[in-house]
């Protein structure tokens, strides 16, 4: 489920929404009577398909998603929940200044398509203008700049404040990917979605914008042209976690000639980057190195119109329909308001109204035992530490320092202050200008880190994001609000399911610690290869051949198999959570209870060209072998449920991986 290290700093540049179904309650699907038969497998033969037979069997995709499953019911049960709380608020007097009168605001404003319409987008189009009428790259480095720090919307130049890698008690200044719309590199260099969007979007722009059509087919054909290079410059999604990749620190006269098509003084100070930050660290290289050769004037109106496309990005969604023919402007809301109104306030507002929602989801019960099966779980990994046979004592003492000095953040952040203000319409407000305070106060947000101290307690995730993280450079898991909803922990079920379910989250996040990539960290998150000693790297490397050799012979419909190289950290992670879960009891009826929920949680439809899809990119193994192959690997299962060599899933001692 997470998305470690680097990834974190990813993330800054990736896009976060909600799934878009139903209007009604969607919940997941009831079995169906079906005509054809089915025969429930035996647990030594598929144990996934056993435990999750019947909604395998008859569960239903809901209409207009892709896929369906355990974490997928989480979060439509979990934005059902925010609609309700928004219903709340909305028909209440919320006290000024408060979260809730944000949301009451803006759901208000985003309904007022007359108050929209009078207001117009003369801020958008005044940046617009900014872009279009640069004459020169480096006047469009200034109006980017501007852009930046005004409107919270980067295209070529993003840039984030992290934890030095070596010293994570410092804070580093990050140039990261450029924005790409909401795509993957892979959307351009693996599929044709990435071009097609941005295809898409660079048209309506320029129809915005009254071009020609023949020129309008030369422009669009230079903006792809420029984007697909830029793609093809930038690493693979699955070398996110590569230091050697993602961690190129540069003083300011390398960074100079890096970009040495640009006045980068006048760069860093357009973006409010002051002369006191004397080194920076390039998140992609050789991406920054291809930029910096479209950077001249002869790219220069393929730059500017990639720019308006990310500007537009950033705010078409609350666009009048003059500025923009889209289906994402103010038409679309006449299809369901309400809806409507309801998902732009959650996805602007997601950590205010994630606080509101985790002040009801929990509650002191639940937090007391959130907190002792993290405890639990600390203290099972403790002990299996200890017994581990491949480390020698001194690893032993590390790693357990590491474990002692693991903070967890479950729930949400109550010490969480809005970095921004949210103007009422009776005082003059409008839609777009607190939607524009609202991005440039988170941007500004992170650059402000610059100037303190790294605060270990920053939560990466909002407490309405259904995952959860483990960070290595702080050394700290975050396990948000929605993941102690009811449909993942709940006071009905017994302690060993609610340990399959929410502790396999939390088991997981806490085993990164000591997965492929998280092993190389200290007890205070600084990257430091000889924190364990060369013999016990020696007996860590062989361990991840053997995890690699087996989830690589591991095969999906009998047919594809995993890339055991891709998936590593994750497949570690899910052993290692499991050996955790299992080694809190000895009774076989609990350890059975837990087994049983670990293969629920992974309970998910899919189509089977999703899923080849998945082995191709993505870093998590499939769900099947999220609880076979690891449930495979546990000596537990064999005694509970009989397995025999003679049953598919058996898999001789000797070739069981454990982590510890």
């Amino acid at each position: 489920m997470s998305k470690k290290l680097l990834s974190i700093l990813t993330a800054a540049v990736m896009l976060m929404s909600f799934s878009s179904c139903a209007d009604e309650a969607p919940v997941m699907p009831e079995p169906k009577k079906t005509s054809v038969v089915h025969t429930r497998p035996e647990a030594g033969e598929n144990f996934y398909g056993y435990v999750n037979y019947d909604y395998l069997t008859h569960g239903q995709i809901p209409y207009g998603r892709d896929d369906f499953g355990t974490f997928a019911n989480i979060e439509e049960e979990m934005k059902q929940y925010l609609f309700n709380i928004v219903d709340k608020i909305i028909s209440s007097e919320p006290e000024a200044g408060s979260y809730e009168e944000m949301v009451k605001e803006m759901y208000n404003q985003y309904l007022d398509t007359k108050g929209r319409k009078k207001d117009g987008a003369d801020i958008i189009k005044a940046a617009a203008k900014m872009i279009d009428d640069s004459s020169t790259t480096d006047e469009l480095v200034k109006a980017l700049g501007k852009i930046y720090q005004e409107y919270g919307i980067g295209s070529f130049f993003v840039f984030s404040s992290e934890p030095d890698l070596y010293d994570s008690s410092k804070p580093r200044l990050y140039l990261m990917n450029l924005n790409t719309c909401g795509n993957m590199k892979e959307n351009f260099t693996k599929t044709d979605r990435g071009s097609e969007d941005i295809g898409d979007l660079t048209k309506k722009v320029l129809e915005f914008l009254e071009v020609d059509k023949a020129e309008m087919k030369d422009r669009i054909n230079n903006v792809l042209g420029m984007i697909n290079e830029i793609a093809y410059a930038t690493s693979d999604s699955d070398k996110r976690l590569d230091v050697n990749i993602h961690y190129v620190l540069k003083d300011r006269s390398e960074f100079s000639k890096i970009f040495s098509n640009i006045n980068t003084d006048d760069l860093l100070s357009s973006f409010g980057i002051g002369k006191e930050v004397d080194k920076l660290s390039l998140y992609e290289l050789h991406q920054a190195e291809k930029i910096n050769e479209f950077f001249t004037d002869e790219h220069l109106r393929a730059l500017k119109d990639y720019a308006l496309d990310c500007l537009i990005f950033g705010y078409g969604d609350i666009l009048p329909p003059d500025m923009l023919d889209s289906d994402t402007s103010i038409s679309s809301i006449a299809k369901n308001p309400d809806k409507a109104a309801k998902e732009f306030v959650i996805s602007l507002l997601e950590e205010e109204i994630g606080i509101i929602y985790g002040r009801e989801i929990c509650t002191d019960d639940t937090m007391k035992a959130a907190e002792k099966m993290t405890s639990d779980l600390k203290e099972s990994c403790r002990s299996l530490i200890m017994k581990c046979d491949r480390l020698g004592e001194d690893s032993k003492k590390k790693y357990i320092s590491k474990l002692d000095n693991m903070l967890f953040l479950i729930g949400y952040n109550k010490e969480y202050v809005s970095p921004f203000e949210i103007v009422p319409a009776k005082d003059g407000g409008s839609l777009i200008a607190n939607v524009i305070a609202v991005k440039r106060g988170k941007l500004q947000e992170k650059l402000d880190k610059l100037n303190y101290k790294t605060d270990r307690k920053t939560w990466y995730m909002s407490p309405i994001t259904v995952n959860a993280v483990y960070n290595s450079l702080v050394n700290t898991v975050t396990i948000p609000a929605a993941m102690l909803s009811e449909a993942s922990f709940s006071a009905k079920w017994s302690e060993y399911k609610n340990l399959g379910m929410l502790g396999g989250v939390i088991g997981h996040e806490m085993n990164h610690a000591f997965d492929s990539n998280g092993f190389l960290y200290d007890e205070n998150g600084n990257y430091n290869t000889n924190w364990i000693n060369e013999t016990d790297k020696e007996k860590y490397n062989e361990l991840m051949d053997r995890v690699k050799k087996y989830y690589s012979e591991y095969t999906i419909l009998d047919v594809y198999n995993i890339n055991g190289e891709l998936t590593l950290g994750e497949n570690i992670a899910d052993i290692g959570a499991l050996q955790c879960i299992l080694n809190t009891t000895d009774n076989k009826e609990h350890q059975k209870e837990i087994l049983e929920a670990q293969a629920t949680q992974w309970a998910s439809l899919v189509l089977v060209t999703d899923v080849v899809q998945q082995l191709e990119g993505d870093e998590h193994s499939p769900a099947e072998a999220r609880s076979n192959a690891v449930a495979a690997s546990m000596d537990e299962f064999y005694d509970i449920y009989g397995i025999k060599e003679t049953d598919k899933m058996y898999v001789a001692p000797e070739n069981r991986v454990k982590v510890w």
